[in-house]
């Protein structure tokens, strides 16, 4: 059953006449274009997704552009317990205006408000869509949170002053009503989604992603990677996947833009004890810039051992035949991304010599001017005192390369590296000499003893 869009928004405008709507209704309800189906997100790929939508957004919710706090919250119930982590969440949305970017907030809340609604807030991370468009479609964060209790509210929080044009989708085609709720200006109270916005309501189109004992999801990354598309002899990136067990490993391996967007997908079958090396050069379908290059990253995940013990290793490289160079490194578990990273850096004295730097980030905040940065950088001498002033890094994409002399301009140095606005990040160090020899060094966690 879908409800029409003039019957809710006569509902609903009426019911907040006394808030200042100015002419129009605080909250709206906007049917998705012929029921179309929301795709996307982590739904494909984790090991273990609660899942309370059909996969068709029926309708979506919004705050008109006066309310400064649209909060919604749908009840998971069961999912958490001994050693559960929710490793991400996924939101599907839509918009109907000119800016396709929206931040907002993934939240968590207790179950112990008045009659069973939200109360006690848990947690809260940063997100940021970009992209979005009037097709339904889903935004996945990662997340890394520990759900100790069996029952939670999963939800969003947006500001429709500066995202006036946002909804976020919703079933009504289920037989079975999962408890959601809706909230203004976040210090009101908690009303139902059924019993005051959407009678037709059945779930909202939120999912997550649980890692729990037996079915943890182990999931490894080329961070960047790098391939000539000019040139047969120029740079291309090759990656290696390693079983690290006696038994027969299937997993899946995933080409994304620096921006995140996936390109293809690809199973991959390991054989006890087998490695399997891939050239980026072969794979058909990486997008290249207006440089001739292509650039991004590749996520390989499966199913990991519920003590979390590797199932999966490998390293990655990156060759220029035409010059005789290469340099790399381990695969980064996701698991082990920093908050607080610290890299040391070399400029030699040489022609075309210097350290490279590729960066990715799990969550990126934005590039625009009213963005907060995505991650900080500050600069260190080989003595240990600070060099200039802490530098913040605006951008929309996890995977970045940068030079160390876009920060500093000392010979030898340290660099440290603040992601927690982005729920963590790495950082490899690539210093060249003459671009022939190479010395590649990866960053250290901070926050880890």
């Amino acid at each position: 059953m879908r409800v029409p869009l003039g019957v809710l928004s006569a509902f609903v405008g009426a019911l907040f006449l006394i808030q200042p709507a100015i002419g129009q209704p605080l909250v709206r309800v906007r049917p998705a274009p012929g029921g179309a189906r929301a795709e996307g997100g982590l739904a494909e790929k984790a090991a273990f997704i609660v899942q309370y939508d059909d996969g068709e957004a029926d309708t979506a919710y919004a705050a008109g552009s006066t309310v400064e706090t649209f909060e919604l919250a749908m009840l998971f119930e069961g999912i958490g317990g001994t050693d559960v982590t929710l490793g991400g969440v996924d939101v599907c949305m839509q918009q109907f205006g000119a800016d396709p970017m929206i931040r907002y907030q993934v939240v968590l809340w207790a179950p112990d408000g008045p009659g069973g609604t939200p109360g006690t807030e848990l947690a809260t991370f940063a997100a940021v869509a970009t992209g979005v468009t009037a097709t339904p479609v889903f935004d996945g964060t990662s997340l890394g949170y520990p759900l100790t209790t069996p029952d939670v509210f999963i939800g969003v929080r947006y500001n429709p002053v500066v995202d006036p044009d946002y909804f976020f989708c919703a079933d009504q085609d289920g037989a079975e009503v999962h408890p959601g709720f809706f909230r203004l200006n976040e210090g009101g109270a908690w009303n139902s989604i059924p019993g005051v916005l959407d009678p037709a309501y059945n779930a909202l189109m939120i999912r997550a992603s649980l890692a729990t004992p037996g079915v943890f999801l182990e999931s490894l990354l080329v961070p960047f990677f790098l391939v000539d598309r000019t040139s047969p002899v120029g740079t291309t990136t090759l990656f290696a996947v390693r079983n690290l067990t006696g038994d027969t490993v299937s997993a899946e391996v995933e080409y994304f833009t620096v921006a995140g967007a996936s390109q293809r997908t690809d199973p991959l079958t390991l054989d006890p004890f087998e490695t399997v090396t891939v050239n980026l050069r072969d794979v058909g379908g990486l997008a290249a810039d207006g440089d001739g290059f292509a650039r991004g990253f590749v996520e390989v995940s499966t199913a990991g051992n519920p003590d979390l013990t590797p199932v999966l290793g490998g390293d990655y490289f990156q060759v220029d035949v035409g010059d005789d160079f290469a340099t790399g490194d381990q695969l980064v578990r996701r698991i082990e991304l920093c908050d607080r990273a610290s890299l040391r850096f070399l400029e030699f004295p040489l022609p075309g010599s210097g350290t490279r730097l590729t960066v990715w980030i799990a969550n990126p905040r934005g590039s625009g001017g009213a963005d907060p940065v995505s991650f900080t950088v500050r600069v260190l001498d080989e003595s240990g005192n600070v060099v200039g002033g802490l530098i913040g890094v605006k951008t929309n994409r996890h995977a970045l390369d940068f030079q160390a002399t876009d920060f500093t301009g000392l010979n030898f140095g340290t660099l440290r590296f603040d992601f927690s606005n982005s729920s963590g990040g790495t950082v490899y160090a690539e210093a060249s000499a003459q671009g022939r020899f190479s010395v590649g060094v990866t960053s250290q966690c901070d926050e880890l003893p």
